[in-house]
């Protein structure tokens, strides 16, 4: 269920409200959110709740630094992937490697 990261969440929630969903609802789908900022909507087809927050609380202030550690993570990766070609190319047979002869 998606959720809605707004300056001004009560402006969303009255305009969900507009639009006919059910606002200031218990959430069905993930317990423990906060009622007020919880709004709920049941189609035909489809059904769910929508979660209002205040884009102060946003998660990923300190998304930066995961960035740099995934990358730097992914980069050691890498390199330790070239390593390991080069030695297990050059501890090859030079017979097969086409560098010697018997």
């Amino acid at each position: 269920m998606p959720d809605i990261w707004a300056e001004h969440p009560e402006i969303v929630r009255d305009l969900l409200r507009e639009a006919g969903f059910t606002c200031g609802t218990q959430p069905r789908f993930l317990p423990g959110r906060d009622p007020e900022w919880t709004c709920t909507f049941d189609g035909n087809n489809i059904a769910g709740d929508i979660y209002i927050h205040h884009l102060d609380a946003v998660p990923g202030d300190g998304a930066p630094a995961v960035w740099l550690l995934v990358i730097l993570g992914l980069l050691l990766v890498v390199v330790l992937c070239q390593a390991w070609a080069i030695i297990r190319y050059h501890y090859r047979d030079p017979v097969k490697r086409g560098g010697g002869t018997l």
